[in-house]
């Protein structure tokens, strides 16, 4: 019996994932004691939980490193129809649970399918970009047909009384359609989305709240600006090299959400600037390598879902690091591979898995062509014939 062949795994890769997120889980245990030990009774009642969470996710992220990319771009119409079932499911009161005013969660299943819709979209969006070859440079099949996705998974998300999901699902679709070669002019539809996103804004009293707290907090210390002015406070505390782990002062129950959407300024008041820049270089270095991982891959539905899979990182990564930095207007969304939040973090670590295959194929072969003295895979162009062998 012949044994079967095992994909190689992208060494460099696994070591920053891994970096993360041992970084990610002593940060996140520095941020949430005190609360759990206030609320729960136990110190370790969310780091326990989290690391539960890394486990599964680390599982998964092995098994799918595995498992040939080709898969999840041929089944990539199911992966979309699972996805849209969950967010109908949350919508319905017997189906879902609700937290902070939003019900986002499965009752029975400990997810928040929003949370997948990211990966869901770049999954679908790699096989369909890979499909049409030459025909991104029209409107209606490279822009219209993808933003008609996004407003379907958006939209059910928006039902959630979800904001910052959409906003993570619209950064994912627009760099993929820059990469793809979407023509800027088409891009520039986006621009008649503006009176949409300020209705939904103005609908709901909290979300104007938020950015009138964001342009001037000191107006409102108690109230819209709180969040922003603590946030302030870290990582001014923080300095050049932080205050040390565990000795923060301000997730005792100053910074709001110090364990999920404020774990950055933990990381900052604690490590300090230099903290702040070794994370963020990780970060980057997980884009170039994902980036290298596309450029090197196979087939065009390779490069595409290698790009979607960085994406589906680094685009909450930026939008929170932005909102604990007061360059956005705050948005509750988790800081991959740092914020406590299961459903956050098994994503993202499913997301590494489907790179790590991708890039997997690309060594596996390469080795097959070096030892064959043929030209390196690498150099080999990509093409929708290609795609999904």
């Amino acid at each position: 019996m012949s044994k079967i062949a095992r994909t190689p795994i992208d060494t460099w890769l696994l070591l920053i994932v891994l970096s993360l997120v041992g970084l990610g889980s002593v940060i996140l245990f520095s941020a949430s004691f005190s609360r759990a030990e206030v609320y729960f009774g136990d110190p370790l009642f969310f780091y326990n939980r989290n690391l539960f969470n890394l486990a599964v996710g680390l599982g998964l992220m092995l098994i799918l490193s595995q498992i040939p990319y080709q898969f999840w771009l041929r089944f990539s119409l199911w992966v979309g129809v699972v996805v849209i079932i969950a967010l109908l499911a949350v919508l319905h009161p017997s189906l879902s649970m609700e937290k902070l005013g939003s019900g986002r969660w499965l009752k029975h299943v400990p997810f928040q399918p929003s949370e997948s819709v990211k990966l869901a979209l770049a999954i679908i969006l790699a096989r369909y970009y890979a499909r049409i070859g030459g025909l991104k440079s029209q409107y209606w099949h490279g822009f219209m047909v993808p933003c008609l996705l996004l407003i379907l998974f958006a939209g059910l998300i928006v039902l959630e009384k979800d904001l910052g999901g959409p906003l993570v699902v619209f950064g994912v679709v627009f760099c993929m359609m820059l990469v793809a070669g979407v023509k800027k002019s088409h891009l520039m539809t986006f621009v008649t989305l503006i009176p949409v996103i300020v209705a939904l804004i103005a609908y709901y009293k909290h979300r104007v709240s938020r950015i009138l707290g964001w342009d001037n907090p000191w107006l409102y210390p108690r109230d819209e600006g709180y969040n922003i002015i603590h946030s302030y406070y870290a990582f001014a505390g923080g300095g050049v090299s932080g205050t040390g782990i565990g000795l923060g002062q301000q997730k005792h129950f100053f910074l709001p959400m110090p364990h999920t959407d404020y774990i950055f300024s933990v990381l900052g008041e604690e490590l300090g600037l230099i903290g702040v820049i070794a994370v963020s270089v990780l970060f980057l270095l997980l884009a170039s390598r994902g980036l290298s991982i596309a450029m090197s891959a196979k087939t065009s539905g390779g490069y595409y879902l290698a790009v979607g899979a960085v994406l589906t990182i680094l685009v909450p990564a930026l939008i929170n690091m932005m909102v604990s930095l007061s360059i956005i207007p705050a948005k509750g969304l988790p800081l991959p591979f740092f914020s406590y939040g299961g459903s956050s973090l098994v994503v993202s670590l499913a997301a590494m898995g489907i790179l790590l295959n991708v890039s997997g194929q690309t060594l596996k072969d390469g080795v097959k062509t070096r030892s064959e003295g043929a030209v390196r895979l690498d150099s080999a162009p990509m093409t929708v014939a290609t795609y999904g062998r």
